[in-house]
């Protein structure tokens, strides 16, 4: 007997209903060693789930690479390699071009700040002077030393702690050493699954069809296939945004001769990936930097913050968003408001297209279901038509 004859028993549903609440009364009951056993299984399968990830970001490129440039390759195993190929030497090729533009002006940003913190004393002086100068000529009068005193113990303590907790600061450096290894594995993995991704479809369909009903399994293939759309185009849509705000931001700090131009950028490029908090982490972190380097450049900074992040909550992302995802503008900024109320930072990253395969299920079965089931109402209160009578 097959597993789908034996699922249709009366008492195989019983059975799945009993086993699943012992589960759940197990789990809630030691709450605490089920939460540190997830936690040592992803110390074991971390590298697994990254190289999934990874291989889930890199197929639509060597799906591409793979239908169009070497379409004209006749044989399916040797086009199917060669795109593979072809995009994993262009990730490694783009992320080494980042890594030797970008890390030498990062880490040339942090030791300017570190090593110049003395001058962070005279620029908030100055500052200090000068609005005080202000207010006297409109006739307030205020004590410098009482505003002084607490912002150089604050610079003191900050800078202070940092030098003496640099033995925690390489110990981070290890556990990142740690995760970098992770990654490189699950790298490597994601190679491996995209070079076999086509038995792995085929030993998947196998179980499907084992468990499933043939007629089930094509609905189940149109829908999988929206959402992995949906999702694909979010991330793409996500990380053109991010890049977009990133050099506006670094072509307006490049114009107006700001340092640390890179490090601001990219902080406030990934920030923006969040909505709703990412914003405005990216430009608080910003506006800090360049506070203790130069207080002017920082308001200048300020301003245009506000002016960019208003365009591109208001204009860009929810434009970007509803033409790739078919959402309206005012749903879309609801959803992101609602999933960062309801569930954090993870809410505001999955809000949009988890709302976006809602309304997909709600217009495409949730609506033709009711429609069935009024039209089905309708019928069945139509009263029988009565006899005519006849004649005696």
């Amino acid at each position: 007997m097959k597993l789908k004859e034996l699922l249709k028993q009366k008492w195989a549903a019983y059975s799945i209903a009993t086993c699943s609440a012992v589960v759940l009364y197990m789990m809630l009951a030691h709450i605490g060693e089920f939460f540190s056993w997830i936690g040592s299984l992803w110390g074991i399968f971390s590298p697994i789930v990254i190289g999934l990830i990874f291989s889930y970001l890199m197929n639509p490129v060597s799906n591409y690479f793979e239908e169009h440039l070497f379409k004209k390759v006749r044989k399916e195993e040797s086009r199917h390699a060669c795109s593979v190929i072809l995009t994993v030497g262009c990730v490694l090729v783009i992320l080494t071009l980042l890594i030797l533009m970008v890390v030498p002006a990062i880490t040339g940003s942090i030791t300017g700040i570190i090593n110049n913190y003395n001058s962070y004393y005279k620029n908030i002086e100055n500052l200090i002077n000068n609005l005080s100068q202000l207010l006297i000529k409109q006739g307030i009068q205020i004590d410098q030393s009482q505003i002084m005193a607490p912002v150089t113990q604050y610079i003191g303590t900050f800078f202070s702690s940092l030098k003496n907790n640099l033995s925690s600061v390489m110990g981070k450096i290890g556990d990142i050493g740690s995760s970098l290894f992770n990654i490189i594995i699950g790298f490597i993995i994601a190679v491996y699954f995209m070079m076999s991704k086509k038995n792995m479809k085929r030993a998947w369909y196998q179980l499907r069809i084992a468990v499933i009903e043939e007629e089930k399994i094509e609905a189940g293939n149109q829908f999988w296939i929206k959402c992995n759309k949906i999702f694909i185009q979010y991330i793409g849509c996500s990380l053109l945004d991010a890049c977009i705000i990133g050099v506006t931001n670094s072509v307006f700090m490049a114009i107006v001769g700001m340092e640390n131009i890179t490090l601001i950028s990219l902080i406030v490029g990934i920030t923006n990936l969040l909505p709703t908090f990412g914003p405005l982490i990216g430009g608080v972190l910003g506006i800090v930097f360049l506070l203790l380097t130069n207080p002017i450049h920082a308001l200048y900074f300020l301003i245009f913050t506000v002016i960019l992040q208003a365009m591109d909550g208001y204009v860009i992302k929810p434009k970007l968003f509803s033409n790739s995802l078919g959402l309206s503008p005012v749903l879309t900024l609801v959803s992101i408001i609602l999933g960062g109320k309801m569930f954090g930072i993870l809410g505001i990253l999955l809000a949009i297209p988890v709302v976006a395969v809602a309304d997909m299920l709600y217009q495409e079965r949730l609506l033709p279901w009711l429609c069935k089931i009024k039209e089905t109402r309708k019928t069945q209160q139509i009263p029988e038509k009565m006899p005519e009578e006849t004649e005696e």
